[in-house]
């Protein structure tokens, strides 16, 4: 049983590792991927209202497919398993997440050099057998 819940911890961190990534990788068909359909998000740049998930994943889109040189880093990673069964389950995650790189403004052929540090927590939902992010809340650091 707690070899289940460990393999199921670590499922959730390679989502979760993946869903950053996709700013190196630009990837960007994967995000729609790797959220659910139900997926709401407060982000912690413009807009700041609950964004649902068209919004949501086009704002990822935008975001990553702009900013060039992206690198992150993530700290004090918690998975919480919540509720699960075989094929079905929530979690909870908690985490900093440190990220660098130049949003790049094609029109002016300009760049700003951007370096956050962020709290990040993410509800996920298992749905048939994967892992899936259903809400993601972001508060900048103030350092």
């Amino acid at each position: 049983m707690k070899e289940d819940a460990e393999e199921e911890v670590m499922k959730i961190k390679r989502l979760i590792y993946k869903a950053f990534n996709i700013g190196k990788t630009k990837d960007l068909g994967s995000i729609r991927v790797i959220h659910d359909e139900g997926l709401t998000k407060f982000s912690d740049t413009p807009p700041y209202h609950m964004m649902g998930y068209e919004e949501a994943c086009l704002h990822e889109e935008m975001f990553f497919a702009n900013v060039s040189d992206y690198d992150f880093s993530i700290e004090d990673l918690r998975v919480d398993l919540l509720c699960k069964r075989d094929d079905e389950g929530i979690a909870l995650a908690t985490f900093i997440l440190e990220h660098k790189g130049i949003v790049v403004d094609d029109y002016s052929f300009t760049g700003q050099a951007i370096r956050d540090k962020v709290r990040c927590t993410l509800v996920l939902r298992k749905s048939r057998g994967e892992w899936y992010i259903l809400h993601e809340h972001l508060s900048r650091c103030i350092v």
